[in-house]
């Protein structure tokens, strides 16, 4: 709603419009003549108040539409401004999604080939395992066999198979640590590790040796020493130990696998004694070590079982 100038307002005005609409003829020397002396009678001086109240009024609805325009404007302008901030949000949104579908999807390729390996790795420990017994069945049925025939024989002839067997043992014994032709370490096949000894071993200072088959090396410094097995590295101070990762070794005569086991080495360091640096190795086992095996498969060290 428009307001009304008041009744001073339009007077005052009327007044400066009057002067404004003087007639040439007026003169000063009139102005204190009646109104129907100045040539401009009410009825105009009414139609020109008229007129200037209509101008005043087109100019302040002018001025109000003009602010109302600006507010649209701003209003307009935030609304704008909101719905670009409104789909920056969204898009950021679905490329945070598209990033997380990605991952997702990588991680479940890995999650798929993690169980494809350990599929994979657990037939291979079952048929290792199923070899085993089948091998351990089979040498119990040749024993078996071997007993029974052996009940049969007469006291003489077990007595000249005694000799002959005692002699073949001598020959297979000098022949079977000769011709030993390897020892093959791979990661631990987890068998469970139901046996173990504990030995002292004096190991030559930087010289490259082997313990039932196991690759070692020492190198002391002071009141330490860095001991390498299988090519795992630990420096050790005097009385402390180190445990090396579970391994599974196979040994083979002429390409042909005679004993595997999984083992598992801890090490502690008890000093330089003699020259050589000495150690207490407590050796855990999924099988039990022939002592047969233990002279061949150890070379440039001296050692006591305890």
């Amino acid at each position: 709603m428009v307001k009304l100038p008041d009744k001073a307002s339009l007077t005052g005005f009327t007044q400066k419009v009057g002067e404004a609409v003087k007639l040439p003829s007026d003169s000063p020397s009139d102005s204190k003549a009646p109104a129907a002396s100045s040539g401009v009678s009410d009825d105009e001086r009414a139609k020109i108040e008229a007129e200037a109240i209509k101008k005043y009024e087109a100019d302040l609805k002018a001025k109000e539409d003009a602010e109302k325009a600006k507010k649209y404007a701003e209003i307009e302008a935030r609304e704008k401004a909101e719905q670009e901030r409104l789909l920056a949000e969204k898009q950021r949104q679905e490329a945070l999604a598209i990033e997380q579908q990605r991952k997702d999807k990588e991680r479940q390729e890995w999650e798929r080939e993690e169980a494809r390996k350990k599929a994979e790795e657990d037939k291979k420990r079952a048929e290792i395992e199923k070899e085993i017994l089948a091998k351990q069945k089979q040498e119990e049925k040749e024993r078996l066999a071997a007993e029974k025939a052996a009940k049969k024989g007469q006291s003489h002839t077990l007595r000249n198979v005694g000799i002959i067997v005692v002699i073949l043992i001598a020959i297979l014994a000098g022949a079977y640590i000769s011709l030993i032709s390897g020892v093959e370490t791979f990661d631990g096949y987890g068998y469970p590790l139901s046996y173990q000894a504990n030995y002292e071993v004096f190991v030559p200072d930087n010289t490259n040796c082997q313990f039932l088959g196991m690759p070692i090396n020492a190198l002391s410094s002071g009141g330490s020493v860095t001991l390498m097995v299988n090519n795992e590295r630990q420096t050790l101070a005097i009385g402390q130990q180190g445990v090396f990762p579970t391994k599974h070794m196979t040994v083979k005569v002429f390409g042909i696998e005679i004993f595997n086991t999984d083992y598992q080495l801890t090490a502690e360091y008890e000093g330089v004694i003699t020259n050589k640096d000495a150690f207490k190795l407590n050796l855990k086992t999924s099988s039990s070590i022939p002592s047969l095996l233990i002279n061949p498969l150890s070379k440039n060290v001296e050692y006591r079982t305890i």
